[in-house]
């Protein structure tokens, strides 16, 4: 059985409107360039913006009229500041980095930038807590769906190992197709073997979809013994419960930001998501990735960094072509709201100047106001 398909942003957010909040995937850009960064011809409208990103700290930018920012005050409080760099990370102020009402989502096609219109997207992401599971999906633009990639993940607690995989976001009730509803199959792992396999579906990350305030809970999951239990962000946060939580299309750790069980989790796959093709990851079934999940096994994960959650924003790691050298931009266009949540604008990274090992350098980047 493939993975369930939706033909528009309708057919999935009206269903539940519970349309998710990371877009994970890395559809096909434009054209990189001679140099390696991206097509400059496609980002030749709009004000260049160079920001100069320090080995250690942040720097912040606003983006009407492009600037940096010499003086945010408080970044935690202040609605001066749009965007922040640092390292090769770049937040928004929202959500976990700030109290403003920005967000983002991408990348998207190259070519989106040369519209004065906002393009259609199904959500826009604010920065949360987020760790080994933020890549676990691939979003395709077609259908506004999210499809698992069908990595396998190890969870950590202690001596305790479990392997996780997700299966599926979509569920049904009452005869009706549901996004947020997610069938897992996880098993506990030992260095002399592997735990029952256990599928367990119908968990409940809706949230009350994707308008609904924080104080709705959602699903959260103790994979020792399989206890589910309803909590909304800031109990989940103060409990140590649970091991995985799902809420809309994220799946939180309880360890560091997501919570103080000290459980942690790592991507055995992630060296394969840079050349994962949407098309290609929506043909895989549940059945026909078993074989990989019951291939893990203790020392599979022998030498992985475990990690729990820390601040991710829509771009995460994504807005960079990593099998560059030198390192450069992705060539994507990236849809931004400012603090104010009122102004919308597209963004295009167009080269790094200067890379290091710890900083892409300067940034140079394209800023546009849109419509819509």
């Amino acid at each position: 059985m493939r993975q369930p398909m939706f033909v528009s942003a309708i057919g999935v957010c009206a269903l539940l409107a519970a349309c998710s909040d990371t877009a994970a995937s890395k559809p096909d850009a434009g054209a990189a360039s001679a140099d390696g960064g991206a097509d400059v011809a496609t980002f030749d409208t709009g004000t260049e913006l160079r920001i100069p990103v320090p080995e250690s700290g942040r720097v912040f930018v606003k983006l009407a009229p492009p600037a940096i920012v010499t003086s945010p005050g408080d970044p935690t409080t202040s609605a001066d500041w749009d965007l922040a760099f640092e390292g090769f990370e770049v937040f928004t102020n929202s959500g976990a980095s700030g109290s403003g009402k920005g967000a983002g989502f991408g990348p998207l096609d190259a070519v989106t930038f040369v519209a004065d219109t906002a393009p259609q997207v199904p959500f826009l992401t604010t920065d949360k807590a987020g760790g080994a599971f933020l890549g676990w999906n691939a979003y395709d633009a077609s259908t506004h769906a999210l499809f698992s990639r069908f990595h396998v993940y190890g969870v950590r607690e202690g001596a305790r190992l479990w392997k996780v995989q997700i299966l599926t976001y979509y569920g049904q009730r009452d005869g009706a197709a549901v996004s947020a509803l997610y069938k897992i199959r996880y098993a506990e792992l030992t260095p002399s073997g592997s735990g029952a396999t256990q599928e367990l579906g119908d968990i409940d990350g809706t949230a009350g979809g994707r308008e609904a305030p924080p104080t709705v809970p959602s699903e959260c999951l103790d994979l020792g013994s399989g206890a589910r239990m309803m909590l909304t962000p800031d109990a989940a946060r103060a409990s140590a419960a649970w091991h995985l939580c799902f809420r809309r299309d994220s799946i939180t750790v309880n360890g560091e930001m997501g919570g103080p069980r000290g459980v942690a989790a790592v991507d055995l796959d992630d060296e394969r998501t840079p050349s994962e093709t949407v098309t290609a990851v929506m043909v895989k079934t549940a059945e026909g990735e078993r074989a990989s999940f019951d291939a893990a096994v203790a020392a599979s994960f022998e030498g992985k960094v475990f990690r729990g959650d820390r601040i991710v924003s829509a771009f995460g790691t994504r807005w960079i072509d990593a099998a560059k050298s030198p390192l450069a931009p992705e060539s994507a266009a990236w849809l931004v709201l400012d603090a104010t949540g009122n102004q919308k604008f597209l963004l295009g990274f167009t080269s790094f100047e200067g890379p290091t090992t710890k900083s892409p350098g300067t940034v140079v980047v394209r800023v546009k106001p849109v419509k819509g």
